[in-house]
């Protein structure tokens, strides 16, 4: 099975799918972290746009992603599925329905060009304030090109757009990570069952 974790940068993401899959893993689960964009071609070519050394417009970042995307599920998220294992992706095709949603194209279009990609049974969104997010950014790390203030703010409106969507779980990350963990925790248990 395929979980997805997602929201804005800062937002404890990478830490819950550590502490996840530590405690899938007590529990006798094989499971694989992965994290988009990758480090293949295109993925690395998306990390050069995010980290500002090249340009590209939301078109360009839309098929990059795609792209990455479908490369990533060829080599490591199907191959790891059919294994039967527990496959935690740090960031996936929800990460584009509210980035690319903030900067303009429309849902449909993100959908469609995501269609490929296997569906996850579980979304946890992990939300916090831009101003909170941007604070735990800056203390140990360089921002990237999508961490100003303005444009998070569209993006975690997105994200919170997606609260219709049946897979989607919106969490309050503004809690310390143990607290989160224990719904996160609770959330899975109820998606496997």
């Amino acid at each position: 099975m395929l979980i997805d974790l997602e929201g804005i940068d800062g937002c404890g993401k990478s830490t819950q799918a550590r502490l996840l899959a530590e405690r899938l893993r007590e529990a006798g689960h094989t499971v694989v972290v992965l994290k988009e964009p990758t480090d293949g071609p295109n993925g690395s070519r998306l990390k050069e746009v995010l980290r500002g050394e090249r340009t590209a417009d939301a078109e360009e970042i839309l098929t990059l992603f795609a792209a990455d995307r479908r490369e990533h599920v060829a080599d490591r998220i199907a191959p790891a599925l059919e294994r039967g294992e527990i496959v935690l992706m740090d960031r996936y095709y929800y990460s584009a329905l509210a980035y690319q949603c903030a900067a303009g194209i429309p849902a449909e279009r993100i959908r469609a060009l995501n269609s490929f990609a296997p569906a996850p049974v579980l979304v946890l969104v992990f939300d916090l304030p831009v101003e909170q997010a941007l604070e735990r950014v800056h203390s140990h790390s360089v921002a990237d090109t999508f961490e100003r203030a303005d444009h998070l703010e569209r993006v975690r409106a997105a994200y919170l757009a997606l609260r219709d969507d049946p897979l989607v779980r919106i969490l309050d990350a503004t809690r310390p990570p143990k607290a989160v963990m224990a719904d996160v925790w609770a959330l899975v248990q109820e998606a496997t069952e």
